[in-house]
């Protein structure tokens, strides 16, 4: 009997093992599952924000076509307005390709903001075009800077050059202020009027760097080295 009894202990305390096993489980499972769910709400959340942004980001981008067919045939009328409307532009589509390289950098990557960066090239090249044409026709003495590199890089050391020569760009901005028109450019963004530039100028190696569609500086490139060719 007493043998029977303390079976029965032993077979109550191994199944309240169990149960507690299969409880640690499920609860294990339910934080997992519950952190995967939180991970794609926030990624849906802030992708939302962005396509939010590309939205006001396409509607820019009409209306730099049109200010662009403004510039050909108004400019000299109103270089000054003009020349602020195309700076304005500048400033609101930079703060938007921040946001999705940002979103690029913290491993988010998607075929859809993908999709978004490329609009985001193009609009930065159309600014590009706006400012070639209003310093021909206006005369302005600004420098045009294009900067060109690859966003998607696997190799460690090409991602610290790459890391390197943007943080020399915004070191040039701020120095340059409105002296220079900086304008960024991806490579690897896929898109025929980008590999046109590379091809036009002959870049094989990157980051590579255009200064008023002449200079070209290939590979990591010092500040003072812009400096000396940007005149600011």
């Amino acid at each position: 009997m007493v043998h029977k009894i303390r079976a029965n202990v032993n077979v109550e305390k191994r199944d309240e093992k169990k149960d507690t096993y299969v409880k640690a489980a499920i609860i294990t499972l339910f934080i997992f599952l519950s952190g995967i769910m939180l991970g794609i709400f926030l990624d849906n959340l802030r992708f939302s924000d962005i396509r939010e942004q590309i939205s006001g980001t396409e509607i820019n981008y009409n209306d730099a076509i049109l200010l662009s067919t403004f510039i050909e045939k108004f400019s000299k009328e109103a270089c000054n307005t003009t020349l602020d409307t195309n700076l304005e532009f500048n400033s609101k589509i930079y703060a938007e390709g921040k946001s999705i390289e940002d979103a690029f950098n913290s491993n988010r990557f998607t075929p859809e903001l993908e999709q978004e960066w490329r609009k985001y090239i193009l609009l930065q090249t159309q600014f590009w075009f706006n400012s070639i044409e209003l310093k021909k026709n206006c005369n302005f003495n600004y420098s045009n800077v294009v900067h060109i590199f690859n966003l998607n890089i696997e190799d460690p050391q090409e991602k610290a050059i790459n890391k390197l020569q943007s943080e020399i760009m915004l070191s040039l901005k701020e120095k340059c202020g409105n002296k220079i028109m900086l304008i960024p450019l991806t490579a690897d963004s896929n898109l025929s009027v980008v590999d046109a530039v590379l091809t036009q100028y002959n870049i094989t190696k990157l980051p590579a760097i255009i200064i008023n569609e002449k200079k070209v500086f290939q590979g990591l490139t010092s500040l003072d080295q812009l400096n000396a060719f940007t005149g600011c």
